[in-house]
């Protein structure tokens, strides 16, 4: 029965390779993706563009221009002359935020009156205009605590994150998600595949259990696909910087698990599939949401209150907290435990299932 698996094994690693589009799948999609993923994807705000409209031409009001000209978050400043022009420049998109500083604002902060300044942001770019609002309070701000001495020093401190390094958030990500993208899609072609070439009905008449199948069709994408997650351990630690504070050891045994909860996923859409496109299909249908309900770009506790609960079915959920943890935390194995403990359920659970409908091929 070894042998037997042995041999099954070998010949899924032979008929990956040989097959150019698993080929590509190995190959080309994870490294682009990775450069791609690495630069692109980033919930940082830069090079923002502000207009300010500044009705007090006052002394403070200067100075808070000037901290929003020193600030490295502001690339272009544009000085406006009227309502009318603030109006179009946030309707044409120039700026994603405008300052209106009315008439008497100096006057109101020394006579002790509300002196009020005005943030008009973009509302199409939601997060960005949230973002850039903070930016400018943060600089506005600078001006006040110069003016009010009794106010008390604010200081802040990034846990895990000091300097809230993008590499540090999106990179520990991608050993995630494109480990899971390689998995699923490998085991989505594999019995597509042989049902293309006409080889899959001499597998079915081979003396082989059809345990010894399953198992010998989930360990050569489980291998590759643990490999890639590998070299994109290694670049994120060499080349992008990102720190390690971890277990090796907690590492791939998450890794395991959440490879193992996915390739079930797989083999059930391969064994539904009749060709490989319908499998392509079939495991993007299945990424999609995962990728979305994972917080892998958005927190999940932002999501509404009633699709919250459908999220702890998420394997990917589980694996990026785990990532996350491992790399920057150096999170405790009683912690760990506690997130993969659901992956290796889901994936007995949907091998079984896989199982099922590999079985009534055979049959």
């Amino acid at each position: 029965m070894l042998y037997q698996l042995i041999v099954l094994i070998k010949k899924e690693f032979l008929a990956i390779w040989s097959d150019k589009r698993s080929r590509i799948v190995i190959i080309s999609p994870p490294l682009l993706q990775l450069i791609l993923f690495s630069f692109a994807v980033t919930l940082e705000v830069k090079n923002i563009s502000i207009g300010v409209l500044d009705r007090d031409n006052s002394v403070h009001s200067k100075n808070i221009i000037r901290n929003l000209k020193y600030s490295n978050r502001f690339t272009n400043i544009i000085r406006l002359k009227s309502e009318k022009q603030l109006t179009s420049l946030i309707d044409s998109q120039k700026v994603t935020a405008t300052i209106y500083i009315p008439q008497n604002f100096e006057k109101d902060i020394f006579t002790n009156n509300k002196a009020s300044i005005q943030i008009i942001a973009d509302g199409r770019k939601s997060n960005s205009a949230q973002i850039t609002n903070g930016y400018i309070v943060s600089a506005i701000s600078k001006d006040f605590t110069n003016i009010k001495s009794n106010i008390d020093s604010i200081i802040v401190r990034n846990w895990y994150n000091p300097n809230l390094d993008n590499f540090w958030w999106i990179l520990p990500n991608l050993v995630g998600l494109l480990s899971m993208i390689v998995a699923i899609i490998l085991t989505s072609l594999s019995v597509a595949r042989e049902r293309e070439l006409g080889t899959f009905e001499q597998t079915l008449i081979s003396p082989i259990p059809p345990a010894i199948l399953i198992i010998g069709k989930i360990i050569p994408p489980m291998i590759i696909s643990i490999l890639e997650a590998t070299l994109i351990f290694i670049a994120a630690i060499t080349f992008f910087g990102v720190p390690f504070k971890g277990s090796l050891f907690l590492l791939y045994f998450s890794m395991f698990s959440f490879l193992f909860s996915i390739v079930g996923f797989g083999l059930f859409i391969s064994s539904i599939s009749s060709t490989q496109q319908q499998g392509i299909l079939g495991a993007f249908v299945l990424l999609v949401p995962s990728v979305l309900m994972s917080g892998f770009a958005t927190p999940v506790e932002n999501m509404p209150q009633w699709l919250i609960p459908f999220t702890d079915f998420v394997s990917l959920k589980y694996f990026l907290i785990l990532l996350k943890g491992i790399f920057l935390k150096d999170m405790s194995f009683q912690i760990a435990i506690s997130l993969i403990w659901p992956m290796l359920l889901y994936g007995v659970i949907t091998l079984f299932i896989a199982g099922y409908f590999f079985r009534k091929k055979v049959t």
